[in-house]
């Protein structure tokens, strides 16, 4: 699941035209380079497209936070 959340990701950050970039994954989290401008525009669309990712018959929950670092988003 999660590495179709990421195919669908890079396509709507793409389409976007966004600057925020995907550095890396860990266990189940990816982790962005975003600039604080685009924050409140990108994150609702990293969070639809992660939702979204494949057909669930339950809802799909998607947590995000803010931060300099890894440490400083949780």
């Amino acid at each position: 699941m999660l590495k179709l959340a990421m195919i669908r990701v890079h396509e709507a950050l793409c389409e976007g035209g966004f600057k925020t970039k995907m550095l890396l994954t860990v266990h189940d989290e990816i982790v962005f380079d975003m600039p604080k401008s685009e924050s409140e525009a990108v994150m609702p669309v990293i969070e639809q497209a992660m939702k979204t990712a494949m057909p669930m018959s339950v809802p799909v929950v998607v947590e995000m936070g803010i931060g300099d670092n890894w440490l400083e988003a949780h």
